[in-house]
């Protein structure tokens, strides 16, 4: 699927004004750290980045391919070289980034979102979110290993989908092809079957094709790689991190509902239904930290 080219104008225009902000701004606060996000990760960055300073400035680009226009934008332009800059973005289904100058952060996993999903984060949410005691409420233990069950089987059967659209991105990335998939936060309707006691699988790759029939053929030989790949992968780290997160947020839905219908109703501060943005900024303080962010928001402070 192509782009319009409107789409491909006001693409290119968020780039274009980010950049005029880091302008703009260098002159008024040239002593900060320039903080460039692709724009729903500031709640997750900023906390993290406070540790070190208070004096940065946060700058949304709209994506990933956004943020990296803007540090070609600058890199070249030795009038910016001596300004503090910081570039974050999720990896997803991309191989790694080389080296770059100024420094780029690209996360260790698919995205921050990944950072999110560990049983040992769910634990604290637990404890603190839903103020159930690890050492006196029994329905603690009940969540966190319904919570380790389901996520597994999750694992399971989103397995096809996460590889098949894997090997899309490297044919776009390589061909420069489009993938002829627009994904939501939420994993595609329909495809599983989601409950506190278990999940399923509803489809085939065959489903996958006739679902997304705009998609690039993907051959057989280069999917079946791509499946062991995966098979033999850290799901919590490989996998797209909007699902993992989405799965998350099921399960919560589900384990409100499930202690209701036993009598032991779960009160949740929040109150409503988390989208994943909400959920970035609500659970942020119990996501990992990965040792790679600390060292990076060192160097580029310094």
């Amino acid at each position: 699927m192509s782009l319009s080219v409107e789409e491909l104008r006001e693409s290119r225009m968020r780039s274009v004004v980010a950049y005029a902000e880091f302008v703009d701004s260098t002159g008024k606060l040239p002593n900060h750290l320039f903080c460039f996000f692709e724009g729903k990760d500031n709640p997750y960055y900023v906390p993290r980045i406070k540790k070190y300073t208070d004096d940065f400035h946060p700058i949304k680009c709209g994506g990933r391919s956004k943020v990296l226009e803007v540090h070609n934008l600058i890199k070249n332009q030795v009038v910016y070289n001596n300004y503090k800059k910081a570039f974050f973005v999720d990896r997803d289904f991309n191989e790694e980034l080389p080296v770059q100058k100024p420094i780029i952060y690209e996360t260790p996993c698919y995205s921050i979102e990944n950072l999110f999903v560990d049983f040992k984060v769910f634990k604290q949410i637990l404890s603190n979110e839903f103020h159930l005691s690890e050492t006196t409420n029994a329905l603690h233990e009940k969540y966190l290993k319904l919570y380790q069950e389901r996520q597994q089987e999750f694992h399971n059967v989103t397995l096809l989908f996460n590889a098949w659209y894997a090997c899309l991105i490297t044919i776009r990335n390589e061909q420069n092809i489009q993938t002829g998939v627009q994904l939501e936060d939420k994993f595609p309707k329909g495809l599983i079957q989601i409950s506190i006691d278990k999940i399923l699988q509803n489809y085939t790759f065959q489903d996958l094709l006739d679902k997304f029939p705009n998609a690039p053929e993907v051959e057989e030989e280069i999917l079946s790689l791509k499946i062991l790949e995966f098979e033999n992968c850290d799901a919590l780290r490989t996998f797209r991190g909007k699902f993992e997160m989405d799965f998350l947020l099921k399960f919560i839905d589900y384990m409100l509902a499930d202690s209701k219908t036993n009598g032991q109703p779960i009160k949740f501060s929040f109150g409503t239904q988390l989208n994943n943005q909400q959920a970035i900024a609500l659970f942020s303080t119990y996501a990992e930290t990965p040792d790679c962010l600390n060292v990076y928001i060192n160097k580029v402070i310094n």
